[in-house]
């Protein structure tokens, strides 16, 4: 394995990590959502502004097709829907369980990829998948009931973030990559309006402007930032099988980094992680 990608693999997991922490934090002073995903359609929202500037004043080549309607899709559900779904669920069932339930996109995207894309998966894959919903029937078996739209809300963001590895994966076999980047930045920065004009501001100007406030705001945006670019910087450079392998140690991270997790949590949440990666281990060469 690369090293360097190895390294910046492990590196975006553990950004993912803080940055779920940092958004823990910044929802001590108020509940901040709205601004959040303000910043977030503005991360989503500048790489469209350099591909747009690139395709009128450029001249780059875009390749027009009806199937960029899937990437398009891809960036809605994965951007504002999966997002929206993810940050919901941390208020509501908490970070480590959320992170255990949204850890595991690899496994639905494995699911969606045996029913459209036809793949098949071997002994080993079905092992991890057993391991993983196992582990994970078990942490929550008490909390079910109790905690049911916050799991809810983590297991639609898993969907979500695997249905856009498939849409994305269908339509990057036809089209080249710029096009369909575009057209998920799209889908993506749409999807962010909508949810933003939908939503009633409910962060304190007193607190926006306050230091600890700000202090707390830019680590969450750095870290977030830094984690997305790493995770593709990785995929470049050792694939995308690897890269998530890698990527969903972030579960791993704040297990490390939870004072008050029990014995039994932390052994059925190293259960899921190992089980993730058995299932993608047995697709490294696909």
């Amino acid at each position: 394995m690369n090293n360097l990608g190895l390294i910046t693999g492990i590196l975006s997991g553990l950004f993912w990590a803080l940055s779920g922490i940092f958004y823990v934090k910044i929802n001590e002073f108020n509940n901040a959502s709205h601004l959040i995903f303000i910043l977030l359609f503005c991360i989503e929202f500048t790489p469209w502004l350099f591909l747009t500037f690139s395709l009128l004043f450029l001249k780059k080549y875009f390749v027009f097709d009806i199937k960029l309607i899937l990437a398009f899709i891809a960036g809605f559900i994965a951007g504002p829907v999966a997002m929206y779904c993810y940050l919901n669920s941390i208020v509501l069932i908490g970070l480590s369980l959320s992170a255990s339930i949204t850890s595991l996109y690899p496994i639905f995207a494995t699911f969606l990829a045996l029913i459209f894309l036809k793949e098949r998966l071997n002994l080993l894959g079905f092992l991890g998948i057993f391991l993983a919903f196992g582990a994970l029937f078990l942490l929550f078996f008490e909390k079910f009931h109790s905690h049911l739209l916050g799991l809810s809300l983590a297991f639609i963001c898993a969907l979500s973030w695997g249905t856009e590895l498939i849409l994305s994966s269908l339509v990057l076999k036809k089209i080249p990559t710029a096009s369909v980047y575009y057209a998920r930045q799209s889908g993506s920065s749409f999807g962010y309006i909508v949810l933003i004009l939908i939503q009633k501001p409910n962060f304190i100007l007193q607190d926006f402007i306050s230091f600890n406030f700000l202090f707390v705001l830019f680590f969450l945006i750095f870290f977030w930032a830094m984690s997305y670019f790493l995770y593709y910087f990785t995929i470049a450079k050792i694939g995308i099988i690897k890269a998530m392998m890698l990527n969903v140690s972030y579960v791993i991270w704040l297990v490390l980094f939870e004072q008050e997790i029990e014995f039994k949590q932390m052994i059925l949440i190293f259960f899921i992680f190992i089980g993730i990666n058995l299932v993608l281990f047995s697709k490294r060469n696909k």
